[in-house]
C-alpha cells in the first residue's frame, strides 16, 4: 500500500474536468506534479461525473499512478433555475456553492486534508467561510482575468466581478496565481504558483516533419477563432486545430469553405497531444482574454508562436520566446516565419527554449511547497477531544463511531486541531492517525476495525 506525506483537496467543477480546457489541464498537471513529490490529491467537485468527465479522470497519470479519488455530494442541486434567471449576464450560482459545501463535508467524512485548492470561483467563498481556514490551508487560485483586473471582458455582471476580487482579500486565505506579472497586480501577500506543464514530453526536442499553422482553444469570442480563420484564408497554409467537440464542427465547416488541408483534434492529451503540437510549423494564438495562457506556454516551447500585439495577458511571458503581430501584418509575418523555421532544428537553434523552460519547470514544485510550508494550522492543547481516546485509528472509522447522520464542521475541526499529537499516514483512500511508531496500514480484507485504545 502506498503512503503519502500530505493530502490536498482540489476543488473544481465537474464541468471543467475535460481535456480541452485550462482548468482541466491544470488538474492533470497539478495531480501529476504532486504525485511525483508524494502528495495525494483528491478531486472535490459539485456533481457526480458524467462519462466524459470519468474518461478524463481515468486518463490522469496515464497508468503511472492510481487515478485520483473524486468526491461529489450524494445528491446535488440542479443549475437550471440559475441558468434561466441569468441568461445574458452570469453571477454566482448558489446551487453550485451549496453542492460544493456538501461535497466538502462528504470529503471530511472520509479523510483529513492539509490544503484545499479553490479553482472554481464560487469555491473561494464556500471554503473560506466554513470555519476551516485556520486548520486547512485555503488557496484561492486565479483562473479568471476578472479576479485580477477590473477592465476585462467576460460574461459576469459588474458586481459579480467586484465580489470575485474582494473575496480574495478574505482573512485567512492564500491567493495563488500563475505568473509574476499577475502577482504584481494582486495583493503583495499573494503567491506566484505556476501551473506545471501539462505534458513533460513538451520539454524535449521532437525532430520530425512540420507543417501547418496551429490553433488551440474553444470556439468562443475571447479566443478569437475568426481571426485565425482569416489568417488561414489569407495565407492558404494548412490548418491544425485543437478544440472542443462543439468547436470542431464550426472549424470544419469553415475550413472546408476555405479549401485548405486541415486536421482537427478534440480532447487529446498525453503523447497524442504532444505529437500534434510538434507536427505544426507555426502557432497563432490571437486570444483577447486570458488569465494566463497555458496553451500559449506549451506552444512557445516547441514552435514559433504569434499573438496579437498590445495584449495584457502576454506580459505573463518573457518576450524573447514569442512574436507579436497585428491584423494587417499577420499574414506576412506568419508566412515569413513559416519559410524561416522549416524544421524543428531551425526553431530549437533559436535560443534553445527547451532547456530554458526545463529550468523554469524545475522550480514549480518548490514554489508550491513554499506556500504549503507557510501555513501553520491551529493546534489545540485540550486533552478532552474524543479523538484522543484512540492510539491508532482510521479517520473514517472514527467518524462512523460518532454515529451521526451528518457530521458537523466541529467534528472535523476537533480532529484537525489535535492531529499534531499523532503521526498522520495518508493512503490512496484513507487517513490514519497513530501514536505507534511502528504502525503501517495494510489492506483490509476482513472488514475488521483498526481501532486501538491505548
Amino acid at each position: 500500500m502506498r503512503t503519502y506525506d500530505k493530502r490536498i483537496g482540489f476543488l473544481v467543477s465537474y464541468q471543467t474536468l475535460i481535456p480541452h480546457g485550462g482548468i482541466g489541464q491544470f488538474t492533470k498537471s497539478f495531480i501529476e506534479l504532486m504525485d511525483q513529490h508524494n502528495i495525494k490529491v483528491d478531486i472535490i467537485t459539485d456533481k457526480k461525473l458524467n462519462p466524459e468527465n470519468q474518461e478524463f479522470i481515468n486518463h490522469l497519470g496515464l497508468g503511472k499512478f492510481q487515478p485520483p479519488s473524486v468526491i461529489a455530494p450524494k445528491e446535488s442541486l440542479p443549475y437550471t433555475i440559475h441558468s434561466g434567471i441569468f441568461m445574458y449576464g452570469d453571477t454566482f450560482c448558489y446551487e453550485r456553492m451549496a453542492n460544493f459545501r456538501n461535497s466538502i463535508i462528504e470529503a471530511l467524512e472520509h479523510n483529513l486534508y492539509d490544503a484545499f485548492i479553490c479553482n472554481t470561483y464560487e469555491t473561494v467563498q464556500v471554503a473560506s467561510t466554513m470555519g476551516l481556514d485556520d486548520v486547512i490551508q485555503i488557496i484561492a487560485y486565479t483562473h479568471l482575468e476578472s479576479q485580477i483586473f477590473k477592465d476585462t471582458r467576460n460574461p459576469f455582471l459588474y458586481n459579480t466581478n467586484v465580489l470575485m476580487r474582494q473575496q480574495l482579500s478574505t482573512h485567512g486565505i492564500y491567493v495563488g496565481t500563475q505568473s509574476k506579472y499577475n502577482q504584481l497586480n494582486l495583493d503583495e501577500s499573494s503567491y506566484h504558483l505556476p501551473i506545471p506543464i501539462t505534458e513533460r514530453a513538451l520539454l524535449e526536442e521532437h525532430h520530425k516533419p512540420r507543417e501547418g499553422v496551429l490553433f488551440v482553444g474553444r470556439w468562443e469570442e475571447g479566443k478569437n477563432p475568426e481571426l485565425y480563420l482569416e489568417l488561414i484564408e489569407q495565407t492558404k497554409l494548412p490548418a491544425k486545430v485543437m478544440t472542443s467537440a462543439n468547436g470542431a464542427k464550426k472549424f470544419e465547416e469553415r475550413l472546408k469553405k476555405i479549401g485548405v488541408p486541415y486536421e482537427i483534434r478534440v480532447g487529446i492529451i498525453g503523447q497524442e497531444k504532444v505529437d500534434f503540437i510538434t507536427s505544426a510549423r507555426v502557432a497563432f494564438n490571437p486570444s483577447l482574454v486570458e488569465s494566463y495562457g497555458m496553451a500559449f506556454y506549451e506552444q512557445i516551447i516547441q514552435l514559433p508562436t504569434f499573438c496579437l500585439e498590445n495584449q495584457r495577458w502576454t506580459k505573463n511571458f518573457n518576450s524573447f520566446c514569442f512574436f507579436e503581430t497585428n491584423k494587417k501584418q499577420m499574414a506576412k509575418d506568419v508566412l515569413d516565419a513559416y519559410n524561416r523555421f522549416v524544421t524543428a532544428k531551425d526553431w530549437y537553434g533559436n535560443g534553445n527554449a527547451v532547456k530554458e523552460f526545463s529550468r523554469i519547470e524545475d522550480q514549480v514544485f518548490h514554489k508550491w511547497n513554499g506556500c504549503f510550508n507557510d501555513f501553520k494550522p491551529k493546534q489545540s492543547n485540550s486533552i478532552t477531544a474524543k479523538i484522543l481516546n484512540f492510539g491508532t485509528v482510521k479517520y473514517s472509522e472514527f467518524i462512523e463511531v460518532l454515529d451521526r447522520n451528518l457530521i458537523c464542521i466541529d467534528d472535523a475541526r476537533s480532529v484537525l486541531t489535535n492531529k499534531h499529537k499523532y503521526r498522520i499516514i495518508y493512503t490512496d483512500n484513507d487517513t490514519y492517525l497513530t501514536n505507534d511508531p511502528t504502525f503501517e496500514p495494510i489492506e483490509e480484507t476482513t472488514g475488521a476495525s483498526l481501532f486501538s485504545f491505548e
